[in-house]
């Protein structure tokens, strides 16, 4: 596909996203009410219905109900009804949804990947959202099942436990390899994706379940430990012991840095996020090589350890290497 004229199309689905996005900027939603965000019948001005209508050209999510909006009208009673895990009451629920809404604009602003993947948002929803607010950098696909089969067609390193995040930046870093892919807006990007490589099949074998790779190198840890006592280890083992631990610390990071909750700067030829094991009470001082002692962090943010070693951030990642991301 060569992109050198402006597309019309393309151009449209510009000019509602903006249009959009201003009726709905990050200050208003602060005071959105209810009636502004739920769908009624024939309410054709509502954050939800011009979400999922309107903005079909932002990616389609018209397939999953409208619970994925966590509160919605029921058409028998035309009452509110909503999902349980936001509260006990329709305002109740929306309060809990606003605030949610709130904090996911502030994370892609961000680029927080851990506030994103704790947001309580659907997932098809909240992806969506994010390619609306900020359409330089996050992808207008919001399957993960379509991210993986056009990571595999582009013959890119992808692992079973990628969330939608990561194949959305391994996607993003594959463009930037491309001298004439660079100037395309994400919307000219994916539009050559399902143009180039099509649709995926509905049924793809291998790409509807995710392993539980953090399980089993936990699982590897414990026989490892279990066949292994401590106090007798061999050079050879305290080596591999050391590398078990360094491959759970950067799982359980997700391919963020856990100091500056930035993603990985890179992947490797893996298609592995490219962090380092650092030891929170560095072994030289006497810590010990365990999950508990050990975070994942960026090449910057590991050398600042090494150089600065402020006793706040130590704090910080006590925190999460025993509490898990904070």
């Amino acid at each position: 596909m060569k992109i050198s004229e402006p597309n019309p199309n393309i151009e449209h689905i510009e000019s509602l996203r903006k249009q959009f996005v201003a009726d709905f900027d990050r200050d208003s939603l602060e005071s959105l009410t209810l009636e502004q965000y739920a769908m009624r019948t024939g309410d054709k001005k509502n954050f939800c219905y011009r979400l999922e209508r309107e903005q079909i050209g932002m990616g389609d999510i018209r397939n999953a109900t409208a619970q994925k909006f966590g509160i919605w009208v029921r058409k028998t009673t035309g009452e509110y009804d909503f999902t349980k895990k936001y509260g006990d009451t329709a305002d109740e629920a929306f309060k809990v949804i606003r605030s949610e809404l709130c904090k996911l604009v502030d994370a892609g602003a961000k680029d927080d990947f851990n506030a994103i993947r704790k947001n309580m948002i659907a997932p098809i929803v909240r992806f969506k959202i994010l390619a609306m607010y900020y359409p330089d950098r996050f992808l207008t696909i919001h399957s993960e099942r379509h991210l993986t089969y056009f990571c595999e067609k582009a013959e890119i390193p992808y692992l079973d436990d990628d969330d939608e995040l990561v194949l959305q930046r391994k996607l993003l870093m594959w463009k930037g390899n491309h001298a004439d892919m660079r100037d395309w807006s994400l919307l000219e990007y994916v539009a050559y994706l399902y143009e180039h490589f099509g649709v995926p099949p509905v049924i793809d074998k291998g790409l509807t379940k995710k392993k539980p790779r953090l399980k089993k190198l936990k699982d590897e840890l414990k026989v490892f430990d279990g066949k292994h006592p401590k106090t007798r280890l061999t050079e050879v083992e305290i080596k591999e012991r050391s590398a078990l631990v360094s491959s759970i610390v950067k799982e359980r990071a997700a391919g963020v840095c856990q100091l500056c909750n930035k993603p990985a700067p890179f992947f490797n030829k893996n298609g592995e996020a490219y962090l380092e094991c650092h030891h929170i009470i560095w072994l030289a001082r006497g810590g010990v090589d365990e999950i508990y002692n050990a975070v994942a962090l960026c090449p910057n943010c590991h050398r600042k350890m090494h150089i600065l070693d402020m006793p706040e951030d130590v704090s910080y990642l006590k925190n999460v290497a025993v509490n898990g991301q904070v």
